[in-house]
Formats: C-alpha cells, sequence, structure tokens
C-alpha cells in the first residue's frame, strides 16, 4: 500500500474493482441477486473490520473471495438449519408438502422468520434439545412465557405452510 493512501481510499478501490467480480461470483453460486449482495456487503464488512490485517497481504483480492466464499458457506449452514427446525418442530409426516418449494421459495417463505426472537427461542428448544427451563433462562424469560412463545412460532410456522397439527 502507498503510504498515503488512507484505509478508507484502499477500501473504496478494493471495493470499486471487486465488488462485480463478487457479486457475479455470489449470484452464480446461490441463485439469488439478493442473497448475493447480502454476502458481498457482509464479506466487505468483515474487509472493514480487518483492514490493517489485510492491507498487507500480498493478495488482498484473494483474501476477499475467499471470505465471500466462508461467508456464503454460512449462509447455506443457516439454510440447512432452518429447514431442519421448521422440519423437526412441526413434525411433518408428509414431506412433500414443504419439500415442493425450491431454493428461493425457501428463502423468501423464511425471510421474515428468522428475523423473529421467537424463532431464536425455538431453535433453541427444537435444534439444541433446551428444556423450556434452560431456554427460559438464556432469553431471561419465564417458563411459561417460553412455552407460549414457542407454541405461537409453531403456530405461525404451520399457518405459513398451511400444515394442519399432527
Amino acid at each position: 500500500m502507498s503510504n498515503h493512501i488512507s484505509n478508507e481510499d484502499w477500501i473504496s478501490r478494493l471495493y470499486q474493482e471487486m465488488y462485480g467480480r463478487m457479486f457475479t461470483y455470489a449470484t452464480s453460486i446461490l441463485n439469488d441477486r439478493t442473497l448475493a449482495e447480502e454476502a458481498v456487503q457482509d464479506a466487505f464488512c468483515i474487509l472493514c473490520i480487518k483492514v490493517d490485517e489485510v492491507i498487507e497481504k500480498e493478495n488482498p483480492n484473494g483474501w476477499l473471495m475467499r471470505v465471500l466464499q466462508n461467508v456464503m458457506r454460512n449462509m447455506n449452514r443457516q439454510r440447512t438449519t432452518m429447514n431442519r427446525l421448521i422440519m423437526t418442530s412441526l413434525q411433518v409426516e408428509n414431506l412433500e408438502e414443504i419439500l415442493v418449494y425450491d431454493e428461493e421459495d425457501v428463502d423468501i417463505l423464511y425471510g421474515d422468520v428468522s428475523a423473529r426472537a421467537d424463532f431464536q427461542l425455538l431453535k433453541r428448544v427444537v435444534l439444541d434439545n433446551y428444556s423450556m427451563l434452560e431456554a427460559a433462562e438464556e432469553f431471561g424469560i419465564t417458563v411459561d412465557a417460553c412455552k407460549k412463545r414457542v407454541q405461537r412460532m409453531k403456530q405461525f410456522l404451520r399457518k405459513k405452510f398451511q400444515i394442519s397439527k399432527t
């Protein structure tokens, strides 16, 4: 790096040089322009945090592409976890009702779910096998409130997938 260029200018130049290439790559892997944009932005956020370390690297472009790959891998892992949570929490016998959705549909369907605090609570109980007491303590709520929130999220998911209680 030149002695007179600021970190912000360096990041800006790297962004201008790499954004298009990274977005195209992420779109081809994720098959979703919105997720691709999010992945690229996340990679640049990581760059901003580690700029002092990365600026000295011999190949910052390669480093940035590896970060993007890791971000996309994490996104796919989260989607897989969410799929498993939906299947487990609803205890669906006939999985065809849900599995007919392709990856893009799943992202659209789950988009509003993952942001909900109750979803995180349900994830603890269903996927992480927390007891209601353990989950309640982690979230700083009563056991009754925990049970109610888990019940409410299950109802929400059933309604979202239009699945009757089994």
